[in-house]
């Protein structure tokens, strides 16, 4: 699928009706079908009629899918064609095998990692890196995520605090950030209302905003000023999966570490050495 298809449906994705983003959710976890079906077999295949399909692409600015399919034909021609690990069809009663949870944690993976420009990651790391102190939000699953990523955080700048699972107590621990700090909030669809309040609030007081989303949270995040970095989370079962979440916030993680340098390896030292000292109670 065209880069600028893919930009329009993230932009647009909230606006969309239900069946319209059924649609455009398709499109956005299986990119060549746009060059290998119709808009008729599209619509087939999401369970949505040709009039949904008609209506998504023009509220997307085309005037049909012709315009579609000839704008994903001339950038597959500029750039060369990409093999992509196609995403498999949803199995009967959704029954997982191995195969099938290879090929998509697969798919998922290199659609996140080729599609993640090195300035954006780039640009969140120097923000986290040089921030006065950083606070890490994840509601649900993605909590656990949120955890994960402040322990590999700590261990390589000091300052770097949890928020909350509980939202009640948010307005508490969001009162004593400050400009000079950093909000990495893990979050994919579906978003809570707690998590655009949030957002608000962080480019009111001008916190810089690191939000690990997936694709059909991306506009919502970008309007709010926020750096964004997408994963690719779609299976073919009704369960979303993580693994590129957790992958990202890897990556994320390390590429702080590079940005800090000395200082980074200096404090995993630190930790190293007192870890040694607490084990063999010297301390």
């Amino acid at each position: 699928m065209g880069t600028r298809l893919a930009l329009r449906i993230q932009e647009r994705y909230e606006e969309l009706t239900p069946s319209e983003q059924k649609l455009a959710q398709f499109l956005l976890d299986r990119p060549d079908e746009i060059l290998a079906s119709s808009a008729t077999e599209l619509a087939r295949f999401t369970g949505v009629s040709k009039a949904t399909a008609a209506r998504l692409f023009r509220n997307l600015g085309y005037n049909d899918f012709n315009d579609v399919r000839l704008q994903a034909r001339e950038e597959r021609n500029r750039t060369g064609p990409v093999q992509q690990i196609p995403m498999p069809q949803a199995a009967v009663d959704e029954v997982v095998t191995v195969p099938t949870h290879l090929q998509v944690e697969s798919a998922n993976l290199t659609r996140t990692f080729e599609e993640l420009r090195p300035d954006v990651l780039n640009a969140a790391a120097e923000q986290i890196g040089g921030a006065g102190r950083v606070w890490v939000a994840g509601l649900g699953i993605e909590n656990g995520i949120a955890r994960y990523l402040r322990i590999l955080l700590t261990r390589v700048r000091p300052g770097v605090h949890m928020i909350s699972e509980n939202a009640a107590t948010w307005p508490e621990e969001l009162a004593s950030t400050g400009p000079n700090d950093a909000l990495i909030i893990i979050a994919v669809r579906p978003w809570t209302k707690q998590i655009a309040t949030v957002l608000t609030f962080a480019r009111t007081t001008r916190l810089k905003t690191i939000v690990i989303t997936d694709p059909t949270n991306t506009g919502k995040a970008r309007r709010k000023e926020a750096t964004v970095l997408n994963c690719h989370v779609s299976t073919p079962w009704s369960e979303l999966t993580q693994t590129s979440v957790l992958s990202m916030a890897q990556l994320l993680a390390a590429t702080v570490a590079n940005r800090i340098g000395g200082r980074a390896k200096a404090r995993r030292d630190l930790i190293a050495d007192l870890a040694e000292e607490i084990e063999s109670g010297d301390i």
